[in-house]
């Protein structure tokens, strides 16, 4: 083990400065905040917890944080490691269960469980949100995330769009954050190494959805794109955050009285 305490490598410094600039540049947080943290376990959503607390201790105004697991059930869910990871970070964890496995036996889901968990976990959270009133729920994305679900819509037609940074839900009753937004999928890796997190999985379908999910298949295009186009990460992120309204194809901006792009091609 590294007798460099985690918290001052340079990966982490550079993943908290990163999701600093996001926070801003996003306008994520503010004074009073109350912040539901999704931690399911993985290293993205463990490393999310730790940044948000050193967020918390150098931000200039005051904002809780309020982790949460939620816990479909799952035979395999290594409960004690999570739960003792937690506590010995001084986290107050709270653990909402339910049979998530029936219900996806139920709506015939097993063999592609992807939409429907997301779907109940998002629902748990957001009944935790309301229970301890927390106006904000923040989620472990990042940049790779974001990369994959812009192609996920673009190829199977559901309009140009992506997992934003900070997004209204629920009837704009709170907003979702995503502060790793700016971070790689790598760089979240580098980060989180020092840390030797506890290999908790929660998952059973993890094995097959690596060999035939498509969010795995695009994570390895992404790769393989990367080798062809430099950057690309960094390039998509650009892109994504410079939308040419008037060279699309969506009808509602073809007659505007003024140029949305301002004169850019």
């Amino acid at each position: 083990m590294s007798d460099v305490n985690p918290l001052n490598s340079r990966p982490f410094r550079k993943a908290c400065k990163l999701a600093a600039q996001a926070s801003k540049q996003y306008e994520m947080l503010a004074d009073g905040d109350r912040l539901l943290i999704g931690v399911s376990g993985g290293e993205d959503s463990l490393l999310l917890m730790h940044i948000m607390t050193r967020l918390q201790k150098q931000a200039p105004f005051n904002f809780e944080l309020l982790p949460a697991f939620i816990d479909l059930s799952f035979t395999n869910v290594q409960r004690d490691l999570l739960r003792q990871y937690a506590e010995n970070q001084g986290w107050n964890l709270h653990w909402q269960c339910i049979d998530g496995a029936a219900l996806l036996k139920e709506k015939d889901a097993e063999q592609r469980p992807c939409s429907l968990c997301s779907r109940l976990r998002r629902g748990q959270l957001h009944q935790l949100a309301d229970q301890f009133n927390c106006n904000k729920i923040v989620l472990g994305h990042h940049l790779d995330d974001l990369c994959c679900s812009l192609l996920m819509a673009l190829f199977r037609g559901g309009g140009l769009k992506t997992m934003a940074p900070n997004v209204a839900a629920d009837n704009s009753s709170k907003r979702l954050l995503r502060p790793l937004c700016l971070l790689s999928k790598m760089q979240i890796s580098a980060a989180a190494k020092p840390f030797q997190f506890p290999q908790i999985k929660s998952c059973p379908y993890d094995e097959e959805l690596q060999k035939h999910g498509d969010r795995a298949y695009l994570e390895r295009l992404l790769n393989q794109l990367e080798q062809q186009f430099p950057n690309l990460r960094s390039a998509m992120l650009h892109s994504m955050s410079d939308i040419r309204l008037a060279h699309l194809l969506d009808p509602r901006y073809l007659n505007l009285k003024t140029d949305p792009d301002k004169g850019k091609l």
